[in-house]
């Protein structure tokens, strides 16, 4: 039997990038799919995330390689420089679709996963342009712009819900099985203390951790919570907003085995609303305060979808009270401490991915 050169695009943020990581790392536990494949690509940008998570693969993994490709952007913004950057885009845009066209043609590849990004829309017309097989997975409960392109022509596409793109099966979020690492793990902090995790990003976080310290220094009652930060790489600065506290710890950067730790400990998490990350809190059975990057129609859907069916809270972070509100529902859940499930976290995580790659591989 024939085996299969298959590639993988998708890039921008951890969402389209940490999947596709998770995917490649899975397969490589299957003996019997693994057989199947000879050997893999992986598709991005230049000095980008996925370039920097395929090198760690590729310590371990001796049939993957990275290949750069350029790529565009739709800018929705009005004005000249924009129209400007827009026609260059297309331009580029043009040339990722050639050096995609010429990836495939050399290397003989069969089939591509497309996980989003702009990154990944001339790797997929490539894949259309020589009739190759395409397979789809849309994390979020509106797809992108990418992912409703490549849906129309995939061969299968899968979701983390119902009715988001045509043909859809719906398999649940590509998640790494790194986050169980401590879950046999002894305990180390104090299971009386309602623990909260904070995770908001970069992307126009800082604000929200100065919100959270005027609270912190408003409401002594927060003082027998315990508070764990992750302020992000470029929000390092930050840790001064809270070194009056006792009770707060702030951590530049965890990996996902760290993370999985910290969602394993934690009772309630304040986060953003993207639907990998939701989904990961879900796992750990965390009740959430969201909190989703303003302006931006997914990660708002995604929270309105979770406050539906799982009795999560939702603050949205330009509301004139957004600061009051915070304060409420944080005292609110002051003595909070979550039920810990049974439930077979590892099955869950390999399910959805096992679903896919025997798809890729069929």
């Amino acid at each position: 039997m024939k085996k299969l050169n298959i590639a993988r695009a998708g890039g921008g943020t951890g969402g389209h990038v940490f999947p596709i990581k998770s995917l490649i790392q899975h397969l490589q536990t299957h003996s019997d799919l693994k057989g199947k494949v000879a050997q893999m690509f992986r598709f991005g940008t230049k000095k980008s995330l996925e370039q920097e998570t395929c090198s760690e693969l590729q310590k371990s993994i001796k049939n993957l390689t990275f290949h750069s490709i350029y790529s565009w952007k739709r800018r929705r913004e009005k004005g000249i420089w924009a129209l400007i950057k827009n026609i260059r885009d297309l331009f580029l845009f043009s040339i990722g679709f050639i050096q995609s066209v010429f990836y495939f043609l050399q290397f003989k590849i069969d089939v591509v996963f497309c996980k989003g990004g702009y990154v990944a829309l001339p790797v997929v017309f490539a894949a259309k342009f020589l009739g190759k097989k395409v397979i789809v997975h849309e994390s979020d409960v509106h797809p992108g712009l990418v992912n409703r392109i490549a849906g129309k022509f995939s061969a299968k596409n899968f979701s983390g819900f119902p009715w988001v793109l045509p043909k859809t099966q719906v398999v649940g979020q590509i998640l790494s099985e790194d986050l169980l690492a401590g879950e046999n793990s002894p305990l180390s902090w104090d299971k009386k203390q309602t623990q909260v995790l904070v995770m908001w990003g970069s992307q126009g976080s800082k604000n929200l951790y100065e919100a959270l310290a005027k609270v912190l220094k408003t409401s002594l009652e927060l003082a027998e919570m315990h508070f764990t930060i992750i302020l992000g790489k470029l929000n390092q600065d930050l840790a001064q907003l809270f070194s009056d506290f006792p009770n707060v710890e702030t951590l530049a950067f965890v990996s996902q085995k760290e993370i999985g730790r910290l969602y394993l400990q934690s009772d309630i998490a304040i986060t953003r609303a993207g639907t990998t990350s939701l989904a990961e809190q879900e796992l750990f059975d965390l009740k959430l305060l969201m909190i989703p990057i303003p302006r931006t129609h997914d990660q708002l859907d995604n929270a309105k979808r979770y406050v539906q069916h799982k009795g999560w809270i939702l603050i949205q972070q330009d509301d004139p009270d957004f600061l009051e509100q915070l304060k409420k529902h944080l005292l609110a859940l002051q003595f909070f401490k979550k039920s810990l499930s049974s439930r077979d976290r590892k099955a869950e995580i390999r399910k959805a991915k096992d679903q896919i790659l025997e798809q890729m591989l069929h």
